[in-house]
């Protein structure tokens, strides 16, 4: 008999007052029209940051002549995913990920101890010390073939670096960075992942809904 279907959301939600990366326009949601003000529809709108909450980069984020998210190929974004845990620990390494992540994995996601804190107050301050991949890390995925490399926090290299050897170990490379995701009810195995992120043509980011199915493969 197979087994029910189980879907997590590992998005996070976009609301007012979120945490938001150090000089990025933060979330900013209103009604344009509103039935309680005797409009004839309720009409929203929002101004942000493209790398707001749960959020994928592709190449032209540090990368003049190369693509936008809506050229980031759709097999990245959707397929079987790993979640591998990589905790106790203050950045995720080569070390953190060899003997861990089944062979032939593709798409690739990192729980660290941002995704507790994350899913508790997503409205406190914007925490400089998070775990990220360290450059190491980077260049492991770069070796075994990884699409697309997913933390839960806004970013995936340390703060406060004139470098970003995380961001450009991975986009030189093509594989898609997807940053604040929300893993702290996910147990480490195989998902099947849809990234449903935006498509915005010329934009370096776009916001994601991304969700793991559970039993689907």
């Amino acid at each position: 008999m197979a087994k029910d279907l189980i879907i997590h959301d590992i998005s996070m939600t976009l609301e007012n007052g979120m945490v938001v990366y150090p000089k990025d326009v933060p979330y900013h949601w209103q009604r344009q029209r509103d039935m309680n003000k005797g409009d004839g529809s309720n009409v929203s709108q929002f101004e942000s940051s493209c790398h707001i909450g749960t959020h994928i980069d592709s190449p032209l984020h540090y990368y003049n002549d190369s693509y936008g998210v809506e050229a980031i190929p759709l097999d990245h974004l959707y397929g079987p995913a790993y979640v591998v845990e990589c905790l106790n620990q203050p950045c995720v390494t080569r070390e953190s990920l060899e003997g861990k992540v089944p062979e032939g994995t593709k798409r690739l996601l990192l729980k660290t101890d941002n995704s507790q804190p994350m899913h508790e107050n997503p409205k406190a301050p914007f925490n400089k010390e998070f775990i990220y991949l360290e450059g190491s890390g980077a260049e492991w995925c770069v070796e075994n073939g990884i699409v697309i490399v997913g933390i839960d926090y806004l970013s995936i290299d340390k703060s406060g670096l004139a470098t970003k050897p995380a961001h450009h170990t991975l986009l030189e490379n093509n594989i898609t960075i997807l940053e604040g995701i929300v893993l702290h009810n996910i147990a480490v195995g195989e998902y099947f992942m849809s990234c449903g992120s935006l498509k915005m043509a010329g934009s370096d980011g776009a916001p994601s809904r991304v969700v793991l199915f559970e039993n689907l493969i």
